[in-house]
Parts: C-alpha cells; sequence; structure tokens
C-alpha cells in the first residue's frame, strides 16, 4: 500500500450543546424587573425633582423564611446551654517594658564604656550623641512598630 491510498477518516460526532437547566427553587423575595416596573418618563422624573422629596412608599416586608426560625432555635437553643455566657479572661502581663529596659540600660551601658575607654572627649560627644539616637530608635521599634508580647 502507498502513502496516497489511506482510508477516510470517520466524520467527527456533532458537537453537544451544554445549557442551564431550569430553575426549581422557591423565591423568597419579589422579584424586581422590567416586568414590575413601568418605563420611565423624563416628564415624570422633572415633575417629582420639583415637587420636593417624594413620600415614602409603604411597601411590605418580605415574610421571615424558615431560615430565620432555625437561626433563632439556634440562638436560644445556645443561650439555655450558656455557650454564649463569655467571661474575658484576664489580661496576660506584658515583658515588652522590661525588654524595653533590658535594651536601653545595655546600650548605654555599652556606649559609656566605649566613651570611657577612649578618653577622647570627641569620643564622648558622638557617645551621647550615639545615646540619644539609641533611645529614639529603641523607642520607636518596641513601642510603636512591635505588637504587645
Amino acid at each position: 500500500m502507498s502513502e496516497n491510498s489511506r482510508e477516510p477518516e470517520p466524520p467527527e460526532p456533532p458537537r453537544r450543546e451544554f445549557r442551564f437547566k431550569p430553575t426549581t427553587f422557591e423565591r423568597a423575595n419579589p422579584a424586581t424587573g422590567a416586568e414590575n416596573n413601568p418605563p420611565i418618563d423624563v416628564r415624570d422624573i422633572f415633575r417629582q425633582a420639583s415637587a420636593g422629596p417624594p413620600k415614602p412608599r409603604a411597601t411590605p416586608d418580605p415574610a421571615a423564611n424558615e431560615v430565620h426560625d432555625i437561626l433563632r432555635a439556634n440562638l436560644a437553643r445556645e443561650n439555655e446551654t450558656g455557650r454564649n455566657d463569655v467571661a474575658p479572661e484576664p489580661r496576660r502581663a506584658s515583658r515588652r517594658k522590661r525588654d524595653y529596659w533590658f535594651l536601653l540600660l545595655g546600650g548605654y551601658l555599652l556606649f559609656a564604656i566605649i566613651a570611657v575607654i577612649s578618653r577622647n572627649y570627641v569620643v564622648l560627644v558622638f557617645g551621647g550623641a550615639g545615646m540619644i539616637l539609641y533611645t529614639l530608635g529603641v523607642t520607636w521599634i518596641m513601642w510603636h512598630v512591635m505588637d504587645d508580647y
């Protein structure tokens, strides 16, 4: 057999069409759409705007459906068993203040030792400036950036 004598390919099957099924649920709220609203006329809108604020329409509230009844029953059952009676836990003591003072005094000690060992006035002034910058940095990080732990 040669390459030109192949059998013809079978035709492709027809494409399947997919569609949504019709809805089978009951509406709990009234439908809003074009069938419930009359067409809008611009002259009516102008007349309403020049007449002042509109009078409120009396719209009936949709009846509570069974979901609300189930939720009310669940809440009543939880209240009877006392599961909704929650007492706040006492706050745990924070270690942030202790760590802040530990870091501050440790940094001051480091700057003071360096300034005293060098015995140079320039290093002493820079040590004082370093203490100020260190205080600002540690205070910013501990009290404004970090959360209570």
